[in-house]
């Protein structure tokens, strides 16, 4: 680390000044120690053993009080609001001594986390520098659906609350549809591993000691089919038989509340009462997103006489007055209301709505300019581009943060909440989505876009913690969608997949040497990975990968017989018998090694409904 550019910092520093020399680190056993000059009113003790669990894993204990100089490194910590103007904004200077001077409690943490990327790289000495940081938006989030399935074991979860503090992530929030133990609701819950009571205050608690807001987010309008499906709820249903979606296909089950049955309301006012009091945080996020089926049942007659605008408005404000008994700050997802711009003034200023869109050209700037007009805080909401595509679609997710936070900030946006969903299964692993959670986190924090080498590679020494190059790995697999035709919310062969039955117009658009020389080059990333000494990492990634190939095998199906139904038995049979082994062998392995077993078998059924195609089952949209 002998000039700036040799400091891999994440998210990097708005101004960082090397000073003259180094600074001798005093280490006489196998970990240094950080003596952390420090009132328990600025960092308790509590935090301290938190930090001290994760400084463990780099090399250094972290102790209270000063050392003598030889066995380790001082640290003096000290708020001083006048020296350092930006909320969450902190001072770090390594002289003879290092000190953290920052305006608040979560700018000496963010401080310190600064401290320990730098002691991460650190040999014997480290360099005398200075650096001067703050955060471009004071809400830094990302959003991990745990309702499509897949529930994250709670020391993963915590493992990945660890990551996100580090990457200066102040706030996280899981989504929830019905994987809450809701007392009076087993019906909804039983078999899918939800979160209990206890879990929640234990994960909040954890969340609080490292500076990350858990904000509950549990949708309470649309996507609540696992609850509709149910007979004990079918009658708050707008559409109980289900609908036609917008785009034409058949959604078979019911899928919002109704905001013309009464009862719709108790049900919501049962559920959040229950919730919300578990989370510490002053927000909540009620979702009412992709309201897909409003006006098209029981609330028809009503949306004649009121519009359709005024019956979500109105709903929603009801939603919201239920919510408002328990937290200062209401979110909830824009997508609708965006729609009916004449009814956007009359939202309660404490009302934020999430702006969201996930590809790279969604029109953040419209949307962003309409909102900001109307003088209310609102997020902007990227994702991940994880979902749908087995290995991700880097790209896409690069340029979708970027065009995101730019507008955000162009607009005024009080928060940048990184999405990634879990839709059709599941099946991408997390080491795919941390590509995604740390670029946001990046630019979030300071919005200059940064090198994507650069990235890269302090991805590896941070986020993977490896001086193997992970981050490419990661990013090349998600590349490989970019050597076939776009398809958009997903990858060509993660639809060919899932749903063969609806790709038949899309076949002039390859040819099987472009199937070949994809399936070569992910042969090639795929010996690269295996030589991972990182098992975990390793085990994801070609997990990932042989999704891809079984994709890209019925892509060539479809091309040489148009249907799988005409592919001939000997050849689908082989195919039939390697997707069930793989699901039921590696996948059920990996699935059940980091994540909850409720949820897998719902899974494995979204995945493998290619087989009951074959069979002549070609049912509608799966939840």
């Amino acid at each position: 680390m002998d000039s700036v550019d040799n400091i891999l910092l994440i998210p990097k520093p708005k101004a960082v000044e090397l000073l003259n020399g180094k600074l001798r680190i005093g280490k006489n056993s196998e970990f240094a120690t950080l003596f952390l000059d420090v009132d328990k009113e600025i960092l308790s003790d509590t935090y301290l053993d938190q930090m001290n669990e994760t400084f463990l894993k780099i090399g250094w204990r972290v102790r209270r009080g000063r050392g003598n100089g030889t066995s380790g490194l001082n640290v003096k910590i000290r708020l001083d609001p006048f020296e350092v103007n930006e909320p969450q904004g902190y001072r770090l200077t390594i002289q003879d001594d290092v000190e953290i001077l920052a305006r608040d409690r979560e700018g000496a943490h963010y401080g310190l986390q600064t401290l320990k990327q730098i002691l991460r790289q650190a040999g014997k000495d480290i360099p005398r520098l200075r650096i001067n940081d703050f955060p471009d938006f004071p809400n830094r989030g990302v959003m991990l659906d745990i309702s499509r399935d897949r529930i994250p074991k709670t020391d993963v979860l915590k493992e990945l609350v660890e990551k996100l503090s580090e990457l200066k992530i102040n706030q996280l929030q899981l989504y929830t549809e019905h994987t809450f133990a809701y007392k009076n609701h087993r019906k909804v819950w039983e078999g899918f591993s939800p979160l209990t009571h206890e879990e929640i205050e234990e994960l909040d608690k954890f969340c609080k000691s490292h500076f990350v807001e858990l904000v509950p987010n549990q949708n309470t309008f649309g996507h609540m089919s696992k609850w509709l499906i149910h007979e004990e709820y079918r009658h708050l249903a707008e559409t109980p038989e289900g609908f036609v979606a917008p785009w034409g296909q058949r959604y078979e089950f019911p899928f919002s509340l109704s905001p013309a049955v009464p009862e719709s309301l108790k049900l919501i006012e049962d559920i959040l009462g229950e919730l919300l009091p578990l989370f510490s945080s002053s927000k909540v996020n009620i979702g009412c997103d992709e309201t897909f089926d409003l006006c098209l049942g029981k609330s028809k007659e009503l949306c004649k006489e009121r519009g359709k605008g005024r019956v979500y408005l109105d709903f929603l404000l009801k939603i919201y007055t239920i919510a408002k008994r328990y937290k200062e700050k209401v979110m909830f997802w824009g997508d609708i209301i965006e729609n009916h711009p004449e009814l956007i003034s009359e939202l309660p200023r404490d009302l934020v709505p999430m702006i969201w869109g996930y590809e790279a050209g969604h029109p953040f700037q419209e949307k962003c300019k309409l909102f900001s007009s109307t003088g209310l805080e609102f997020y902007v909401c990227p994702g991940t581009s994880t979902w749908n595509s087995f290995v991700g679609r880097s790209e896409n997710a690069l340029k979708n943060i970027v065009n995101a936070v730019e507008n955000g900030k162009k607009f005024g946006a009080i928060g940048v909440l990184v999405t990634d969903w879990g839709d059709n299964g599941h099946p991408q692993h997390l080491a795919f989505s941390y590509l995604g959670f740390a670029w946001s986190a990046w630019l979030s924090w300071n919005s200059i876009t940064p090198d994507i080498r650069e990235f890269l590679q302090t991805l590896n020494v941070h986020v993977y913690e490896t001086g193997e190059d992970i981050a490419t790995l990661v990013y090349e697999y998600g590349k490989l969608c970019e050597r076939i035709f776009y398809t958009p919310n997903g990858t060509p062969y993660f639809y060919a997949l899932v749903y063969p039955d609806r790709m038949s117009s899309q076949i002039e658009r390859y040819n099987l040497d472009e199937l070949r020389e994809l399936r070569n080059h992910i042969e090639e990333l795929d010996r690269k990975t295996a030589s991972l000494k990182n098992c975990d990492i390793r085990e994801q990634l070609l997990n990932g990968s042989e999704f891809v190939k079984l994709g890209l095998n019925v892509l060539e199906f479809l091309k040489l017989y148009a249907d799988v139904q005409n592919v001939p038995d000997e050849i689908w049979e082989r195919f039939a018998q390697a997707l069930e082994t793989f699901l039921m062998v590696d996948y059920r392995r990996i699935w059940m090694k980091y994540n909850r077993p409720g949820g897998f078998d719902q899974s494995v059924h979204k995945l493998s409904r290619i087989l009951r195609v074959r069979n002549g089952d070609s049912s509608g949209l799966i939840f």
